[in-house]
């Protein structure tokens, strides 16, 4: 993949390194409230998921694109049972630490994105009709500047 300056490219390359970690079963990108419903863009949810909610971002003309996510890692928790809850939570969260460490443990010259830390994260349990049980975050990627007037579309 081209070294990622689009929000389109951010999202594949966080897909694929989200869905390259084994527990993953679905990566989507929306509104919260898509994680609670079957829908006719989603209509089978496999756990566990990775959601991604697109918030403020903010272009620097000094050379970066910065977009703001909110990152969720998920899975059912069903039946309301402690031990389930917080074995749930353990897995949820090695995956979203898998998968941050993935970005910033690797070189910015392979990935072409870095995650700005600290990442600040909250746990969350029964969330949704679904009876999700998870983590999630604030973060803020991080590419290099799409300021550039020799590919701009103007005559």
């Amino acid at each position: 993949m081209a070294e990622p300056n689009s929000y389109k490219q951010v999202v594949e390359l966080i897909r694929d390194i989200s869905l390259q970690q084994t527990a993953v079963k679905q990566f989507q990108v929306g509104e919260l409230s898509d994680v609670d419903i079957e829908n006719m863009d989603h209509p089978f949810q496999r756990f566990p998921l990775v959601f991604m909610i697109p918030r403020t971002s903010e272009m620097d003309r000094f050379g970066k694109l910065t977009l703001g996510f909110s990152f969720h890692v998920a899975d059912i928790a069903k039946d309301n049972e402690e031990d389930l809850a917080i074995n749930r939570h353990n897995s949820t969260l090695m995956i979203m630490q898998d998968i941050f460490s993935k970005i910033i443990m690797t070189d910015w010259a392979a990935v072409g994105i870095k995650l700005e830390t600290p990442i600040f994260i909250e746990p969350y349990v029964e969330r949704f009709n679904n009876n999700l049980c998870g983590w999630s975050a604030e973060i803020n990627i991080v590419c290099k500047s799409p300021f550039n007037l020799c590919d701009a579309a103007f005559d």
